[in-house]
């Protein structure tokens, strides 16, 4: 028996035992609440707009961690800052919600709660409905998960007074954008850019349209626009040590060298979506995906104006754990985490975390945690011929758009918690003697390394349950 076998076996041990302990000492998960989706209405829409750089003075002069590409690689140098951004969205006085824009890996939910809870005067005096946060999932940034320092050393990437500036930095931006509200419209447009993806991975189900949301104040100041777009924000690749948002920096750059506009991004399905190949060299294929983008942008024709009508819902759930390394992290505190037992799975664990519905005018979106494949949202998993397992399409759960009911949904991941990939089932591989640690092989002799960055073989399932549980809160 070889090492990664028994450890593949010792961190399930490990797990197992943390799910009897959760259980033995608070018990079955609590039921979780089922709040009634929050409507706002008015005359106007009421945006506003606000960002901060975030970056340690002293990054030259200690260790951090750089999160997305294997673990303990030291950032050596900077080649563009990391920002977070927001935008408040609301009608009138009536209220309204914030969606925050990272340049980040990704943020547990544990910790974007404490952020919450620092807003909870905010919320009250504002009637906000929500405080959400999508993230670029750039693997160019600083480890602010946990997973990218020095496992074997039980060390987690995380430094504490860089979090502290991210959560307080989140907190400011919040703040900030509500009170620069102004009125104004809103509208959404959007275009295909499909050379600005590559799929490493059979069935190839991408979806290669770009969103702009896009506020168009009354007094004619700088507008702000809400990109989206389903890919990987890793172009500079698995050597690279320096920090940068990676291709978000040059879609913003290349927007604003063109209009003054406040912009913010964030990612839409990108399990094994990689940015187009538009060069051999990373630093320049990183700045032609950024142009690329912004071009499009730019370019869109197609924009309606949304009637002023907000709809959100923020929907907790438990999702199954079955990847015992991950758990491993969850328990040396590596990763910050709300665990509780599981009936399902394997390990008897089980992560709370979140989805939101929000519907800006006719417009429904759906912000997700982790990072889904395309054909989890938008179909197109192989057939059984040419599917992984050997398995039909029959075993998957439905598509979310088709459980929506609606084909041009428009889908924010790596929002509101960081829980790894998202596969269908008939694409799910483990390796067979040490799942979660090696990569395993499928029908055709090719690797299959994203389950072993999965809570599971049940997260798409616990996805598609909690979607169809909005989808019939929203639908009444």
């Amino acid at each position: 028996m070889g090492f990664n076998e028994i450890a593949a076996k010792a961190v399930r041990a490990v797990g197992r035992r943390s799910g009897k302990k959760l259980l033995k000492k608070m018990g079955p998960a609590p039921e979780l609440p089922r709040p009634e989706p929050t409507v706002i209405t008015g005359e106007k829409y009421v945006c506003g707009y606000a960002s901060k750089i975030v970056m340690p003075e002293d990054i030259k002069a200690k260790t951090y961690w750089i999160a997305g590409h294997g673990m303990g690689h030291v950032i050596d140098s900077v080649h563009d800052p990391i920002t977070v951004s927001a935008m408040w969205i609301g009608a009138d006085d009536n209220g309204g919600y914030v969606h925050i824009a990272a340049d980040i890996i990704g943020l547990t939910n544990f910790e974007l709660n404490l952020v919450r809870e620092n807003l909870k005067d905010f919320m009250a005096e504002s009637k906000c409905a929500g405080v959400f946060l999508s993230c670029s999932h750039t693997h160019a940034g600083f480890d602010t998960v946990g997973y990218w320092g020095q496992l074997y050393k039980l060390q987690s990437g995380k430094d504490p007074e860089y979090m502290d500036l991210l959560l307080k930095s989140l907190e400011e931006v919040t703040r900030e954008a509500y009170k620069n509200r102004k009125s104004g419209k809103l509208y959404i447009g959007t275009i295909h850019v499909p050379d600005a993806q590559y799929c490493k991975r059979e069935p190839n189900a991408m979806h290669d349209v770009l969103t702009r949301t896009r506020f168009v104040p009354d007094d004619g100041s700088t507008e702000t626009w809400f990109m989206n777009y389903g890919a990987h924000p890793n172009t500079l690749g698995g050597s690279n040590r320096d920090v940068s948002a990676d291709y978000p920096y040059w879609l913003r750059k290349t927007i604003n060298d063109t209009v003054k506009t406040n912009v913010l991004f964030g990612v839409g399905a990108i399990g094994a979506v990689d940015p187009g190949m538009y060069s051999e060299d990373v630093v320049e294929r990183t700045r032609l995906q950024g142009e690329a983008l912004a071009k499009a942008a730019l370019s869109i024709d197609n924009d309606k104006e949304m009637p002023v009508e907000i709809t959100v819902l923020q929907h907790k759930y438990y999702a199954p754990v079955d990847n015992g390394l991950l758990a491993l992290m969850a328990t040396i505190n590596a990763v910050s985490s709300q665990r509780y037992y599981c009936e399902k799975g394997d390990l008897g664990l089980a992560l709370l975390t979140e989805m939101v519905y929000i519907k800006l005018g006719t417009q429904q979106i759906l912000l997700l945690p982790g990072e889904p494949f395309p054909e989890v949202v938008y179909g197109g998993a192989a057939p059984a011929e040419e599917s992984a397992t050997g398995k039909g399409i029959e075993i998957n759960p439905t598509p979310i758009i088709d459980i929506v009911g609606d084909k041009d949904l428009l889908v924010y991941c790596a929002s509101n918690d960081m829980t790894g990939y998202c596969v269908t089932p008939n694409d799910f591989v483990l390796h067979e003697t040490q799942p979660y640690i090696e990569q395993g092989k499928d029908v055709f002799d090719r690797r299959h390394y994203h389950e072993t960055n999965s809570l599971g073989y049940l997260t798409n399932e616990a996805i598609a349950e909690n979607v169809a549980y909005i989808a019939s809160k929203v639908n009444k």
